[in-house]
């Protein structure tokens, strides 16, 4: 299985100027646990959910004087999307994230998470269940044939 088949796009996406508050208002309005923030409509970090509650609490400042800039973990950690799921967990893995943003040539195409993967890991698990049984039952039905 492909990056690009469980990836999620589009890309909520905010400005470099904007502040922790906007980028939490960005992931509400898209439902999505992250925002790229963009400098010149180029990926330069991402906050997390996780990065703005914790910038809010550890500052003691309102989200909307925290500029995202400040909070943004940068580099970006990226994919490509012809990569495999499980090269895009085992690059999680080591580099300690667990959201990648999946580029395809110079643009910006998805995002992948460890959910995202856990999710159809899962599926993919129940479906071999699921074959299994299949080929247990006809195995089955040809002997009494």
């Amino acid at each position: 299985m492909q990056v690009e088949e469980i990836m999620s796009k589009p890309v909520a996406t905010v400005g470099d100027d904007a502040s922790v508050a906007d980028c939490a208002r960005t992931m509400l309005e898209h439902g999505a646990g992250s925002v790229v923030v963009e400098i010149d409509k180029t990926p330069a970090g991402i906050i997390t959910e996780s990065d703005a509650l914790r910038a809010g609490v550890k500052s003691g400042r309102p989200l909307h004087k925290i500029p995202a800039r400040a909070v943004m973990s940068s580099p970006i950690k990226w994919i490509r999307p012809d990569s495999t799921v499980r090269v895009a967990a085992k690059k999680m893995q080591d580099e300690r994230v667990k959201k990648l943003v999946v580029v395809d040539g110079a643009k910006m195409v998805g995002v992948i998470t460890a959910t995202d993967i856990a999710f159809h890991v899962s599926d993919v698990a129940r479906g071999v269940g699921e074959m299994i049984d299949l080929k247990k039952k006809w195995e089955s039905n040809r002997r009494f044939r």
